[in-house]
């Protein structure tokens, strides 16, 4: 009897795993969409990679607006047909777009009933995305890429003795003004002088590369010892015509961002590596999925480490080489080595 038992036990034991197993193999993918701003860069490569690494299926949906906000509304209808179990979104203007800001969402406009994951978000709460970094309270959360601009003019120091700072933006761009604006509330404490340099708007009230020609040229006339790109898409984009202008006039480029420094000569910057925070991302998109946790409840984060990333094509070019203390700590990249972190 007991032999009889034992049998039946094992027989039922092993058809439940089959049966399990069966579930777990039939099991469609996750469905999640992907809404970018500026095409496909290294923070997609991170969030996907981060997918494979983990065993999670998933069906990735990409629609890119081109930097047009016009295309980001058609994105938001086609995710109310396709209903994602998920939604990725690309910086500050594409989240703003498909979740509202706090206080103004209007239920048919933005998306408020699927979990959204944004990425390369600057600042949260002074983009008026959430209200503290702890939780959004709805159906948001994320990862933030941006050094916080103090830990940025520390490192601007510590490559040279610095009083003179030239700062070239799109006064179009939400990140950007907020950078600016921090820039001028912790100038005093570092002794800075800032040159600010908005970029010269076309006839229809859009930023240019002429106009940052322009931009460029006026702050060349006041001989800064470094020219500053805050996180800014437009100026991302187009940062080649900046350091392009910059080098001629032996002015070094510190970016806030990653992408200008490996892919178009800026001499420094103390960055979040785009991959790093894709994959910061994913995994508040895993806590949603998998562990089934309220997107309301998890917090928003930054990564714990920053890199401290110098172009040494860039210095040559400038003849400003980093002193050996950062040397034994910083990134040091040729272009050779360059990954396109934008793409």
């Amino acid at each position: 009897m007991y032999f009889r038992c034992l049998i039946l036990f094992t027989y039922l034991l092993c058809f439940s795993l089959e049966l399990k197993a069966a579930e777990i193999k039939e099991k469609p993918p996750y469905k999640v969409m992907m809404i970018l701003y500026r095409g496909f860069t290294d923070a997609e490569k991170g969030f996907i990679a981060y997918f494979k690494q983990r065993h999670i299926a998933a069906e990735f949906i990409i629609r890119d607006a081109q930097a047009d906000n016009t295309k980001i509304a058609e994105f938001v209808s086609e995710a109310r047909e396709l209903k994602p179990d998920l939604i990725y979104t690309f910086g500050t203007t594409v989240t703003a777009e498909v979740v509202g800001l706090v206080g103004q969402v209007n239920p048919h406009k933005h998306i408020t009933d699927i979990p959204v994951v944004f990425n390369i978000v600057a600042d949260p709460i002074g983009a008026k995305l959430v209200k503290s970094m702890q939780a959004s309270g709805r159906n948001l959360t994320g990862a933030s890429h941006l050094v916080p601009l103090s830990a940025q003019m520390n490192a601007l120091q510590k490559m040279r003795n610095t009083q003179t700072i030239g700062v070239i933006y799109n006064s179009q761009e939400k990140n950007a003004v907020l950078a600016v604006q921090g820039l001028e509330k912790i100038a005093a404490k570092y002794k800075l002088s800032l040159d600010l340099a908005p970029v010269a708007l076309d006839e229809n009230n859009k930023p240019s590369v002429e106009g940052i020609k322009i931009a460029a040229q006026t702050l060349l006339e006041k001989k800064p010892q470094f020219i500053y790109i805050p996180s800014d898409s437009f100026m991302i984009k187009n940062a080649r015509t900046v350091v392009q202008v910059a080098q001629a006039a032996k002015i070094p480029v510190f970016s806030a961002t990653e992408a200008p420094i490996r892919n178009d000569g800026a001499l420094l910057g103390l960055v979040s590596t785009y991959f790093n925070v894709g994959e910061l991302a994913a995994y508040k998109a895993e806590q949603i999925l998998l562990k089934k946790e309220r997107v309301s409840k998890i917090p928003i984060d930054s990564l714990n480490r920053f890199t401290y990333l110098v172009n040494m094509g860039a210095a040559k070019k400038l003849g400003v080489y980093p002193p050996l203390a950062v040397i034994k700590f910083a990134e040091l990249i040729s272009p050779m080595d360059a990954g396109d972190a934008r793409e």
